[in-house]
């Protein structure tokens, strides 16, 4: 049996990054409660989260198209780790549902957080919704997460 070590230690996490373009415009949008995916004009595929190339045709992308800020739910898991919310150095409260949302008028899938943590209320293609922060900041998390629709 061997024992369990524990190090208390505190980290310097600092640091900046830029998002990028397509993500700056993504977080712009959403400010104003509108979720926008980046087109291909070769095969027209939309991508969401946006991304400066589309994975198919190798073309840059620059038609930005509206999609819904409702979707369904492709794929999920409920979560029993706590995790550091990295912009309130909070932890986030386990356990907590995570889920892979396709919002309606997106080719490709959102990783987000899930109102629902409970295995028995949560299956592949249930329909879901954003609920969004009264707050805006222009940031992923303006979306706090998705519910299940009734």
């Amino acid at each position: 049996m061997s024992e369990r070590i524990v190090a208390l230690h505190t980290m310097d996490l600092t640091w900046r990054y830029a998002s990028g373009e397509a993500m700056e415009r993504f977080c712009a949008a959403l400010c104003e409660r509108r979720i926008e995916a980046l087109q291909c004009d070769g095969c027209g595929r939309r991508y969401l989260p946006p991304r400066p190339m589309c994975g198919n045709c190798r073309l840059r992308l620059s038609r930005w198209v509206p999609v819904a800020d409702e979707g369904t739910l492709v794929a999920w898991t409920v979560v029993h780790v706590p995790i550091l919310d990295g912009r309130t150095g909070e932890l986030r409260p386990a356990p907590y549902g995570m889920g892979l949302i396709r919002l309606d008028g997106a080719d490709t899938t959102l990783n987000h957080f899930l109102a629902e943590a409970n295995p028995a209320r949560l299956a592949l293609g249930l329909r879901v919704r954003a609920v969004w922060r009264p707050d805006l900041r222009g940031a992923m998390d303006d979306i706090l997460h998705f519910e299940v629709l009734p």
